[in-house]
């Protein structure tokens, strides 16, 4: 340790000073720690902003395939109910019925009865005639 001696004879040790501060500039500290977190967060908004959009994609997509799959399950009942249909239209029971119905055809030996239709009489309040009139 190097020492060194005051004036009245007393000896002071000297401590060298290893120690260099060095002054920083202020705008520099502040925007070092600001750059990074200005640029975390926005990168946190975007990435929340994208999540959402994507999200609201998801629940339109769910949405549509409820709605096909709706419509699917429609279609399965009809088609089932048009095979059930055709089954019958194949069945000789409903030919005869239809030939009968709409065609007018008998079996051999059965005679066919058509209702006759009567017309309609003029009802009494069309055509009344004032008797005191006279020409």
């Amino acid at each position: 340790m190097i020492s060194s001696t005051n004036g009245r004879g007393k000896t002071i040790p000297f401590r060298k000073k290893t120690e260099v501060k060095i002054k920083k500039q202020p705008g520099k500290a502040k925007l070092k720690f600001k750059f990074p977190f200005i640029v975390m967060t926005l990168v946190v908004i975007y990435m929340a902003v994208s999540l959402a959009g994507e999200m609201q994609k998801l629940n339109v997509m769910r949405q549509n395939v409820q709605a096909i799959e709706q419509q699917v399950e429609q279609l399965q009942n009809k088609n089932a109910e048009l095979h059930k249909t055709l089954e019958l239209m194949q069945s000789k029971d409903y030919v005869e019925r239809v030939a009968r119905e709409n065609l007018g055809l008998v079996k051999p030996g059965e005679s066919l009865i058509v209702p006759v239709e009567q017309p309609e009489q003029p009802s009494a309040n069309t055509n009344i005639i004032d008797p005191t009139i006279k020409d």
